[in-house]
């Protein structure tokens, strides 16, 4: 049985000084993805919002026809909405929502972000495809980069990847990598040294592209792409809480 994609609010959602955690998830996925760390910062009293992305949760031709600057839209004006509430809001976002984490990390004063294998380059051969073959081959099947098999079964995601998006994808990614100088939210990196998506280099690259400041990388070691429900889960939601309450009581002083 495939698993709840919906959007989820988990948590006290009355705002003042209870800080709120924006969940973003990845391309072609769902709030699913991001829910196990939304889970575990909610029981420490994060409030935690997790938007289904536009093109998502309906099907992958939709997907195709949705500019990356809907993407950006839809998760700025998820921020305002949270941060007219909430003192402090916090944003954690896996691959795709990643990137839209440091995206809005560049357009707002957030109090820290949590990045999971965000794809800051692919690849020449990914970017070429991406733009050319798009219009011939307008989607490939996938499978979710999933090492734990029930997990994977679980994903709701879908089961096409439209290349149009994938080439959206890469040119937001060229955008954030510029916009990298701009970020001066603390920042927590966490990535798969055996992910099959995004290389190594990638968490490098950000780590070089963005002014000092309060920034951690922290590598897994028996998860695929999709990390919050892969294998090491658990420790996953245990980094990213550790982070975001040593930042929380910091901020409280």
């Amino acid at each position: 049985m495939k698993a709840d994609g919906r959007a989820f609010r988990l948590g006290d959602a009355r705002g003042g000084e209870a800080p709120a955690v924006l969940c973003i998830h990845g391309l072609t996925g769902t709030p699913y993805e991001v829910r196990p760390p939304a889970e575990a910062l909610a029981a420490a009293g994060f409030y935690c919002d997790g938007p289904l992305l536009p093109g998502h949760g309906t099907s992958h031709e939709q997907l195709s026809a949705t500019p990356r600057s809907a993407w950006l839209e839809a998760v700025v004006a998820a921020h305002d909405a949270l941060a007219e509430r909430h003192a402090r809001v916090y944003v954690l976002g896996l691959s795709l929502g990643g990137l839209l984490a440091l995206a809005l990390a560049q357009r707002r004063p957030l109090s820290g972000a949590v990045v999971l294998a965000a794809p800051i380059d692919l690849g020449r051969l990914v970017r070429t495809a991406a733009k050319l073959v798009w219009p011939l081959v307008r989607s490939l099947p996938k499978t979710p980069a999933i090492f734990d098999d029930e997990a994977r079964a679980r994903h709701p995601g879908y089961d096409r990847m439209p290349l149009r998006a994938v080439s959206e994808l890469c040119k937001l990614a060229r955008e954030v990598e510029r916009g990298l100088p701009a970020v001066h939210a603390p920042v927590q990196l966490l990535y798969s040294r055996r992910d099959p998506t995004v290389p190594q280099h990638n968490a490098l690259r950000i780590l070089r592209g963005l002014p000092p400041g309060e920034r951690e990388l922290h590598w897994l070691e028996d998860s695929a792409h999709v990390l919050p429900v892969d294998r090491e889960r658990d420790r996953i939601a245990g980094l990213a809480l550790e982070f975001l309450a040593r930042l929380e009581k910091a901020a409280r002083g």
